[in-house]
C-alpha cells in the first residue's frame, strides 16, 4: 500500500503545482482551489480506493481501512505533532515522539500553506491506538510521510 499512496502523493502534488497553483495565484479564487480538491478526491478514489477495494470515503475524512504506523526502522520513535484538543488547529500537544506500536487512521495528506507549492510532506491521521497513553486516542495528529508506512486494515 505504501507505493500506491506515495504515487497518489506525487500525482496530487504535481497536478496542483504544475496546473493549478499559478492560476490560483492570479485569481486568488477559492472556487478554483475547490475545483482542485474535487479532482484530488477523484484521483485518490481512482489510484487508492479502487485498487485496494476500500469503502469509498470522501478524501479528507477518516479512512478506517487505511492504517498508518511509524516505520519499524524508527525504533527510537519518530516526530509527531498532536492536536492540542481533538481537532482544534493547534498542533502543540506536549508529546512530540511516537513509537512504532502506535496505530493511526489515515485522513489525508497535509501541507501548512494552501496557496503555495504542495509537497504533501505530512499525513494527517487520527490516533487509533497509543499503548503508552490511551488518553490520546481520537486526537488528530501530523506525521512526516518519510517516517510512516500504510497498511490495509
Amino acid at each position: 500500500m505504501d507505493k500506491t499512496i506515495n504515487k497518489f502523493r506525487l500525482a496530487s502534488r504535481e497536478l496542483f503545482n504544475n496546473f493549478f497553483l499559478e492560476e490560483f495565484w492570479k485569481t486568488d479564487d477559492e472556487d478554483f482551489y475547490e475545483q482542485f480538491t474535487i479532482i484530488e478526491e477523484q484521483l485518490f478514489f481512482a489510484l487508492v480506493t479502487t485498487k485496494f477495494d476500500l469503502t469509498k470515503v470522501v478524501y479528507g475524512f477518516p479512512q478506517p481501512e487505511i492504517l498508518v504506523k511509524a516505520k519499524e526502522a524508527s525504533l527510537c520513535g519518530v516526530p509527531i505533532m498532536i492536536n492540542r484538543e481533538i481537532d482544534s488547529g493547534y498542533w502543540d500537544y506536549p508529546i512530540s515522539i511516537v513509537s512504532p506500536d502506535c496505530v493511526f487512521t489515515f485522513v489525508k495528506l497535509f501541507d501548512w500553506y494552501q496557496k503555495s507549492y504542495k509537497d504533501n510532506r505530512y499525513v494527517s491521521v487520527i490516533i487509533q491506538e497509543w499503548p503508552a497513553d490511551p488518553d490520546l486516542v481520537g486526537k488528530h495528529a501530523l506525521i512526516e510521510t518519510i517516517y510512516i508506512s500504510y497498511n490495509q486494515a
